[in-house]
């Protein structure tokens, strides 16, 4: 009987094994039949942790291998800021150490390149300066601009001993060529000085330096109106569709100070005083802020790279720029030096919170008419140039700004006496951009400081009268 048990029990598990060896050979997708059973439990923590390779390879690393700030534990920018100074002088030495080899085989075009690359690289350098100054003085007949580089290089090294030698030998030089430039400026002014006071091409010249200063002064600070619309806006004082109510305001405010100054600074006989520039600024600033108008600014400003003095030095500041201002030693000065440095001073102290660059520029023009020059018209377009002449004069080297308002003088200068002359002279420079540009040209493509009609009257009014900004 135990052993039928045996058996019986034996028959039905090998049946039971044969199926199921059955079932997973012959059904293979079994095991994926019915829910995936997803454990209650997270990995623990140590196996979400990441290996940081950098770090762990880092003692290994050659030094030539640098890791990012990221990884390396300075700040974003920090490291390359740390090594940026040192390594872009390297490169600048080197391409100054080309540069020269250049030089010395006849090869000025590639030589040139390699100097303004190590300028870039390191403006400041003393050495980088004074070879640089050799080449454009020995190569290129720049003895202007070498002369600046020499005096850059002696301002960061004053024991150089090439800068030094080099600078002895161009300044009386330098110094000469600009005498020779004021003086051709005062026979161009005493030529406009000879027109006759009614020649129309003269009134004309007026009226459009008069729309053409205030288009070119505000557009500088940023306002995007255009030489029509600012001249619809004096002449029809409407406003003009998509402008914003400060940028009419502006054109509005230097109109009136324009006006101001024609009526009682340009004949005056007597210093300019502090008030007086208060009272141009008041105008200036009225219609986009009364209150801060004609006030010395409260607070510090920021310009820049330049950080003017902060409030409480403005009242001395001034005082001090008005004794300069009337000073004799001032006077003797050629009349566009002393106004392109009134200009300067007044814009390197900002005693304003806004409008400095506009008043300035109209104290500017106020000396340069006062002496019988026209009102200088430094165009829009040069703002970046402009700018970078106010830098270099914050640096120590007033002299290319006095150069440039001495550019933009001549080339106002030669618009006057090409509108008032009778004789085929190319167009100057001035207009040829602005007509260029379709800016206030009239429709038949003319520049409108046009000359039909002109009078010829050329009768001498005598030099020591004044031209007047123009009028509307």
């Amino acid at each position: 009987m135990g052993g039928l048990s045996f058996l019986f029990f034996f028959t039905i598990g090998s049946l039971f094994s044969a199926l199921m060896f059955a079932v997973m050979n012959y059904a293979p997708n079994y095991r994926s039949l019915g829910p995936r059973v997803t454990p209650h439990y997270l990995p623990d923590g140590r196996f979400l942790q990441i290996a940081d390779e950098a770090r762990v390879l880092e003692p290994y690393l050659s030094a030539a291998v640098r890791l990012p700030d990221s990884l390396n534990g300075t700040p974003p920018g920090k490291q390359q800021q740390q090594q940026s100074a040192p390594t872009n002088e390297q490169e600048a030495l080197s391409s100054l150490k080309v540069a020269i080899e250049m030089k010395q085989m006849g090869k000025d075009d590639k030589a040139l390149r390699l100097f303004q690359h190590a300028m870039a690289l390191s403006p400041k350098h003393p050495e980088i300066l004074t070879k640089y100054g050799e080449f454009l003085e020995h190569s290129q007949q720049d003895i202007v601009t070498a002369d600046h580089y020499y005096y850059q290089a002696l301002t960061v090294n004053p024991s150089h001993s090439e800068a030094l030698a080099n600078r002895q030998r161009t300044a009386a030089i330098v110094e000469h060529l600009d005498q020779k430039r004021f003086e051709r400026l005062d026979k161009k002014r005493d030529a406009l000085s000879s027109v006759h006071a009614l020649d129309a091409g003269l009134k004309r010249a007026e009226k459009e330096a008069y729309i053409q200063h205030i288009y070119h002064s505000v557009g500088i600070e940023g306002n995007t109106m255009s030489l029509a619309q600012t001249r619809s806006i004096l002449e029809t004082k409407m406003a003009v569709d998509g402008k914003s109510i400060d940028e009419h305001n502006e054109i509005l405010g230097l109109d009136a100070a324009m006006k101001y100054i024609n009526a009682s600074l340009v004949n005056k006989n007597d210093f300019i005083t502090l008030k007086d520039l208060l009272e141009i600024h008041r105008r200036v600033l009225g219609h986009v802020d009364p209150v801060e108008g004609g006030e010395f600014r409260r607070t510090q400003v920021y310009v820049g790279g330049h950080i003017p003095p902060g409030p409480g030095d403005l009242s001395i500041l001034m005082s001090r720029f008005e004794s300069w201002l009337n000073a004799e030693q001032s006077f003797l000065m050629h009349p566009v030096r002393y106004a392109a440095m009134a200009h300067y001073k007044l814009v390197h102290i900002h005693p304003f919170s806004d409008g400095n660059g506009r008043t300035s520029r109209l104290l500017m023009n106020t000396l340069l008419m006062r002496a019988g020059y026209p009102p200088v018209i430094i165009q829009k377009q040069h703002r970046h140039k402009y700018y970078d002449y106010l830098q270099i004069a914050n640096e120590g080297d007033i002299r290319p700004f006095v150069r440039f308002i001495a550019d933009c003088t001549e080339r106002t200068l030669d618009l006057y006496l090409w509108a008032t002359s009778e004789l085929s002279h190319p167009v100057p420079l001035l207009a040829q951009e602005e007509m260029g540009g379709a800016i206030g040209a009239g429709e038949s493509g003319q520049s409108s400081f046009g000359r039909e009609g002109s009078s010829g009257g050329h009768e001498g009014s005598g030099t020591g009268d004044t031209i007047r900004i123009g009028t509307i």
